[in-house]
């Protein structure tokens, strides 16, 4: 196609929330998604090959008894989002922009020890409290999500 020589409409869309179809999975609403080898969103987890991560689900959809594609799941691209930190790592003032890592759908940690398959998902922005009262960790997944 030649260079445009009048308006062309490019179809945008602001890519904050995207849909994605779902695999053969429930996921929970603020759990860490990725998207697997066949193209279909699930939970992240590190110990699962070839995921790319793609952002928090913005709600809970169950598509457990279904087949892949059956159902979609609105996700979350940018933002930050307050994590739990996995065991052993208790998040300090220091790691305020480390990259972080994906341990599964609600647990982060800032290295990459003790994970097979290691996913980054964003940055440390702030330390805060999860909703169950326990340290968080406030990612900023901007940059990070496919």
């Amino acid at each position: 196609m030649p260079a445009l020589s009048k308006p062309f409409e490019s179809l945008e869309r602001p890519g904050l929330v995207v849909s994605y179809k779902l695999s053969n999975v429930a996921v929970w609403k603020g759990a860490l998604l990725g998207v697997n080898s066949s193209g279909f969103a699930v939970p992240m987890a590190h110990g699962t090959a070839n995921l790319r991560f793609i952002g928090v689900a913005n709600e809970s959809v169950n598509n457990a008894s279904g087949s892949a594609g059956d159902k979609s799941v609105n996700v979350t691209k940018a933002g930050s989002f307050v994590f739990t930190p996995n065991s052993g790592y208790t998040p300090a003032q220091g790691d305020l922009g480390a990259e972080v890592y994906a341990v599964n759908d609600n647990q982060v940690q800032i290295v990459t020890t003790g994970l097979t398959s290691a996913y980054k998902i964003g940055t440390v922005s702030a330390l805060e409290t999860t909703s169950t009262g326990s340290a968080g960790v406030r990612v900023r997944i901007d940059r990070y999500s496919l």
